[in-house]
């Protein structure tokens, strides 16, 4: 699968970092950021390319520090993306825009939502990780352990996640092999959408290039989770319309934690899907997702 040019592109920051971003949708539509789930990059915009080119919006996924081509930052915290995300929005001359983010995205969208609500036109936050002290009921047994290892052992993270993911991702046969492995024990409908060879291919590209780098900026990622955010959800400016979708079949992010994270943000529209898990939230609800934004 070759990767068109506009879904790998950088900007250099002010602090000379490189920002890796990618394209998608439509290059004259409405924009909003995309921030990527955990591990992931800025290729999971892929699963947004089409619906977003019919919805006319312009589609940009980042990577995070030290993730696809996006370089390592040492003792960056979640409350310092915001500034990363407005030095990509002034480069490509947006005044206003939405902000988005998947799984592990959520807590860098809530941040965006407490730190710069003026420049938000609205807020979503998708199967999201919330604050680690929020509940983790329903949570599957390899979540639990990740948030113990990053509570108890934050030294370990690089290593385990290089042996549990990252040295399988040097190949996309490989790395396909590993998601599919991976998906036996998920709920009906993520295991369904596995079963696509189209959404495994994306979610292989997005992986590999989450580890492009090698673990030390997914293992960082997994340390902030565990962490304070440095903000609490009852914070986030009542002005910013934000926006959570939530399956209840999610073992990967339990529905007990979106619900409480919806219950915290002051001006929050949750939607909670019955039949659906962490993967089909996003896939299968898409479009009614993105229309949402347009009314903003």
């Amino acid at each position: 699968m070759e990767l068109k040019e506009q879904f790998s592109q950088t900007i250099k920051l002010k602090d000379g970092r490189l920002l890796g971003y990618g394209e998608f949708g439509d290059p004259k539509g409405e924009p909003i950021f995309h921030f990527h789930g955990f591990p992931g990059s800025r290729l999971e915009g892929l699963f947004a390319d089409e619906v977003c080119k019919r919805a006319g919006v312009r589609f940009i996924g980042i990577d995070r520090p030290g993730m696809g081509l996006s370089t390592f930052k040492k003792n960056r915290t979640i409350l310092d993306w915001p500034d990363d995300v407005v030095e990509l929005a002034n480069a490509l001359g947006f005044d206003k825009f939405s902000v988005e983010g998947v799984s592990g995205g959520g807590p860098y969208a809530a941040a965006c939502a407490y730190k710069i609500p003026a420049q938000l036109k609205a807020c979503g936050i998708i199967g999201g990780l919330g604050p680690a002290t929020l509940s983790k009921e329903g949570m599957q047994k390899s979540g639990r352990i990740l948030f113990s290892i990053a509570r108890t052992m934050p030294w370990l993270l690089q290593f385990f996640l290089w042996a549990s993911i990252g040295r399988k991702s040097k190949s996309l046969e490989t790395t396909k092999e590993m998601i599919k492995k991976s998906s036996k024990n998920l709920p009906e409908p993520d295991k369904k959408l596995i079963e696509d060879p189209i959404v495994v291919m994306y979610f292989a590209k997005g992986t590999q290039e989450a580890f492009r780098q090698g673990s030390k900026g997914p293992a960082h990622d997994a340390k902030l989770y565990a962490k304070d955010w440095g903000f609490k959800l009852q914070d986030i400016s009542p002005n910013v319309k934000v926006y959570l979708w939530h399956g209840e079949l999610d073992i990967d992010v339990p529905i007990s934690m979106g619900r409480a994270m919806a219950e915290a943000i002051p001006n929050c529209e949750a939607t909670y899907f019955p039949n659906d898990a962490h993967i089909s939230t996003a896939i299968n609800h898409f479009d009614e997702i993105i229309k949402k934004f347009k009314t903003n």
